[in-house]
């Protein structure tokens, strides 16, 4: 069975420092599960300075705009670039 691949994606952390040169990602995975596994790969903080935990989204350089975590690898486009950036919890504690 031949599974659909995105053969080429590269992603970086919002700081540039890291990044990850992934090769025929199927297209039918959630870029949650990309965001995920990326996170742990690229061994990104889990929790912020005050020990809150951290959620990553993923931004499309290309497209110049945010994924979605269900949306699926096959939004992207060969040779996408995408960039993990930590979740901002506006107003989350009290």
């Amino acid at each position: 069975m031949n599974t659909a691949t995105l053969h080429s994606l590269r992603a970086t952390d919002v700081s540039r420092q890291k990044s990850m040169q992934l090769s025929d990602v199927a297209l039918d995975l959630s870029i949650g599960e990309i965001v995920d596994t990326l996170v742990a790969s690229m061994q990104l903080p889990r929790f912020d300075r005050a020990g809150r935990p951290l959620d990553y989204q993923a931004r499309s350089e290309n497209q110049g705009r945010a994924l979605h975590r269900s949306e699926r690898v096959s939004a992207l486009k060969e040779d996408d670039q995408i960039s993990l950036l930590p979740s901002v919890d506006a107003g989350g504690g009290l």
